[in-house]
């Protein structure tokens, strides 16, 4: 499909020269962040001119090789995911290659785009929360690249996104000469955080046209609508949000410990559910039905199931529906137009949950069914800016 948008943008092609720029090849796309075990067989649903793939995980590098060896031309990058095992700190804030006896943020860069890259990522370390010197230490760095190609990656512990903190986090990122991306930090779902954090990520948005949302889920399409470089989503649960250094996740806690299902996106409520929650929500009741390319009209508690089909299939459909979302989206003039759309989306999909729980005949216990998430009901309530 062509993307109307960007009419001439530059193939996303492998690209060595250092000196050709990152944002016309990233610019308005929304990246799958893929589990690099799982490459290089493509997702289907992805759609080429809109997205592109992120690697990531051990051999994240070689993965991209044999991704581009086998054929995919569109836009690639790759993380190291240097913050899952190392800390940033003032005097080192990326972690380069311990096996390279002269590693330096130059051969780094240089190494994930002989592997394939389309732009190349920064080692960066965790940045833990309100830790100014570490954070100016990654911004005295990054001005140090003179490369064109670099992508300058923000592993933040979210509480930079509160009150206390934006006006810090916004200050520094000014100062980076580089295209930047975020990734957010924290258990369980980072928009939930604090109730201030999505209005302040769309600040951060509005103030750096330069800047990027990297693995994270439905938050990566409102970052796009409010005017993010690109964005991206994780195929998973642990792509799509990110723990500091050293922590377990807490997700088998919340859901009562035992074997780990697939998430699935619900197309109509805008939201990522278990698929035992599901089981347990339909198993009385018709379940709700999906019509992406994946579904075909059929039901979305089929993936009760921890078996490596099951979980492929979901979250094949969980990518063509948000890919699908993707393609509206650029469909629709950047700014007011675009906003307003989104809002009204997501606002229906609000409606949408009390809808279905009078359906389940739970309308008078809302908690034994679905609840609206706190980051969808801001996205529908926020004032929407020019």
């Amino acid at each position: 499909m062509a993307n109307p948008s960007f009419p001439g943008r530059t193939p996303a092609l492998r690209i060595l020269d250092a000196s050709v720029p990152a944002t016309p090849l990233l610019q308005g796309r929304v990246l799958l962040h893929e589990n690099a075990r799982l490459i290089p067989k493509m997702r289907s649903p992805l759609n080429d001119d809109l997205g592109g793939v992120v690697t990531t995980g051990e051999k994240a590098g070689e993965r991209a090789f044999q991704l581009r060896a086998s054929g995919y031309e569109g836009a690639l990058l790759i993380d190291t995911a240097a913050y899952k095992t190392h800390t940033a700190t003032e005097d080192e804030p990326f972690l380069l290659d311990g096996n390279e006896l002269f590693a330096t943020v130059d051969t780094s860069l240089a190494l994930q785009k002989a592997r394939g890259a389309s732009a190349a990522l920064t080692p960066t370390g965790y940045i833990p929360p309100g830790a100014s010197k570490v954070l100016k230490a990654v911004m005295r760095e990054a001005q140090r690249i003179k490369r064109a190609d670099t992508v300058v990656n923000l592993p933040v512990n979210t509480v930079w996104l509160t009150n206390q903190y934006v006006d810090q986090l916004i200050a520094v990122c000014k100062r980076i000469p580089h295209p930047k991306t975020l990734t957010l930090f924290r258990q369980f779902d980072p928009m939930e955080q604090d109730k201030n954090v999505p209005a302040n990520l769309r600040r951060v948005l509005r103030e750096l046209p330069d800047i990027a949302l990297l693995r994270s889920d439905l938050a990566a399409l409102d970052a796009l609508v409010h005017g993010a470089l690109f964005s991206g989503i994780g195929a998973d649960s642990a792509r799509r949000h990110s723990i500091p250094p050293g922590e377990q996740a807490l997700i088998g806690s919340r859901n009562g410990g035992g074997p780990q299902y697939p998430s699935v996106l619900m197309p109509s409520m805008m939201c990522f559910k278990t698929a035992k929650s599901l089981d347990h929500l339909y198993a009385n009741d018709p379940p709700a039905t999906c019509s992406c390319d994946v579904c075909d009209g059929r039901g979305l508690d089929r993936f009760y199931d921890t078996g490596s089909e099951a979980r492929r299939e979901s979250e094949d459909h969980n990518i063509s529906t948000w890919s699908a979302w993707v393609i509206e989206i650029a469909d629709r003039k950047p700014g007011l137009e675009r906003k307003t759309w989104w809002r009204d989306r997501c606002a229906t999909a609000v409606d949408q949950y009390a809808i279905e729980n009078r359906r389940l005949g739970l309308s008078a216990n809302a908690k034994a069914g679905f609840e609206v998430p706190p980051p969808l009901r801001a996205w529908a309530t926020l004032p929407v800016e020019p």
